[in-house]
């Protein structure tokens, strides 16, 4: 399951592209992949079997402050430019160990 959900992550890409060429804003761009990525790590976490699901959930929530990851407030508070939140979501993020 986790191969597919980064070949659905690494999907976004063209999105973005798509998106780009016509000739849509940063912030729309940015706002529409990152929403986009959000419903992906939703369903496939929610697919996730237990007791793995319930660390995704916490890990992630720990990190980022939501369990799904981190906000479009989130990233700009740290100083993230609409570009780099649209990249940002085409990129997978790494699976926690179990320990975590």
């Amino acid at each position: 399951m986790r191969q597919d959900y980064e070949a659905a992550v690494r999907a976004l890409r063209d999105r973005v592209d798509e998106l780009r060429s016509e000739g849509r804003q940063a912030e729309a761009v940015a706002r529409t992949v990152h929403a986009e990525r959000r419903a992906l790590a939703a369903r496939f976490k929610e697919a996730t079997a237990e007791p793995l699901r319930s660390t995704l959930y916490q890990h992630t929530a720990h990190v980022y402050g939501d369990r799904l990851g981190p906000t479009i407030e989130f990233l700009r508070a740290r100083g993230k430019s609409w570009e780099e939140i649209a990249d940002a979501a085409t990129r997978p993020g790494s699976l926690p160990s179990i320990e975590d």
